[in-house]
């Protein structure tokens, strides 16, 4: 009975260390994603700054913050799409 009970604490000890190096992972290649993501973000902010300078809208704050989130808006939602369309060829 105890080397029963000992057999069943080893399964599962493995099962928490197994499932444990997973989480692990998963938390990791979130924080590079993450760090990947606010570079991006970095570089498509400061580029759309540039545009929208150079466009001379930069006097009005208001209409030069609407300019530049409409620019970053449309940026991500084509980058949305392109990432959807590999996601598509990646289920069939």
């Amino acid at each position: 009975m105890v080397r029963k009970a000992i057999q069943h604490l080893s399964l599962k000890s493995q099962k928490v260390k197994k499932e444990f190096r997973k989480q692990s992972i998963t938390a990791i290649v979130a924080a590079f994603a993450f760090l990947i993501a606010l570079t991006w973000k970095d570089f498509i902010s400061d580029s759309v700054s540039q545009i929208v300078s150079y466009m001379g809208v930069s006097d009005q704050l208001y209409l030069y913050k609407l300019l530049t989130a409409l620019i970053v808006t449309s940026v991500a939602i084509f980058g949305i799409l392109l990432i959807s369309r590999f996601k598509e060829e990646e289920n069939l």
